[in-house]
């Protein structure tokens, strides 16, 4: 189940304990702040302090007036905004690759989905919103400081259809999983025991980060009972628009990794 502020009835004005993404005008580009509202306490920026008093009540996507008269909105935190700024100690997998691998993977409310490579949390947060209240997933880490890290992530919105293991994932113990998401620098390793793992036709998912990485796992899953491999790379370049000109970013998000999906074969 998940419960995490802001999937509330949408007419509900802003309550205490929200989540709120507080979003202003920064020297060059707009900031984006996630905070937890609680009265008497207060949101401090270069424009002006914000008392959460005079935040809670409020309709979301209100213009608030700062301290010093600056203006800040209150919206409502898509699950994207979450991600992005979810505390890390490692490379996060960004919301434009997570969406897609969930997508192809064909994860769906109800999925039982097995992660290797917990990290920070972030794409374990995605996929626990993929799968829904009567799904589940499964994530192995083996470093102890990144499974605190994404445990403390994890609660901070109210997830639990989320089990974490500090455990090897080469000693998955799942059987009938829909869905297993490698995110780890050795993959292949994993290849034997996720065939086994996967129910017929079941998606195995690599993300790895080189064209040497990416050329093993695909050569070596075949030797291991996976086919119909797809590899993706997905880049993403944002567009500003104002009164005077219409024009790309001068900057873009580019290669985070290789996406690679693959399925499960059964042979007779």
């Amino acid at each position: 189940m998940i419960i995490y502020s802001g999937r509330h009835d949408p007419q509900m004005p802003i309550q205490e304990g929200d989540l709120v993404l507080f979003m202003y005008k920064g020297k060059r580009e707009l900031r984006k702040v996630v905070k937890r509202v609680r009265k008497g306490e207060y949101f401090h920026t270069h424009l002006g302090t914000l008392c959460y008093d005079d935040v809670i009540g409020l309709d979301w996507g209100s213009s608030i007036k700062t301290s010093i008269g600056g203006e800040i909105l209150a919206l409502k935190p898509t699950l994207s905004d979450l991600m992005e700024r979810i505390p890390r100690r490692t490379q996060i997998i960004y919301p434009k690759d997570a969406a897609f691998m969930i997508i192809k993977s064909g994860v769906l409310p109800g999925s039982l989905v097995v992660e290797g490579g917990t990290g920070s949390g972030s794409l374990t947060l995605c996929l626990s919103f993929a799968v829904g209240e009567s799904g589940l997933v499964v994530s192995y880490e083996t470093n102890k400081d990144f499974l605190k890290l994404a445990s403390r992530n994890l609660k901070r919105f109210g997830v639990k259809n989320v089990i974490l293991k500090n455990k090897d994932i080469r000693e998955l113990d799942e059987r009938d999983v829909d869905a297993i998401f490698l995110d780890i620098g050795n993959p292949w390793e994993v290849f034997e025991q996720s065939y086994l793992a996967l129910k017929p036709g079941g998606t195995l998912c690599c993300f790895v980060p080189s064209y040497e990485q990416m050329r093993k796992v695909v050569l070596s899953a075949k030797s291991n009972g996976f086919g119909a491999a797809e590899i993706y790379e997905i880049l993403l370049r944002e567009y500003e628009v104002d009164e005077r000109r219409t024009r790309p970013k001068p900057w873009m998000i580019g290669h985070t990794g290789f996406i690679i999906i693959m399925r499960k074969i059964m042979k007779f």
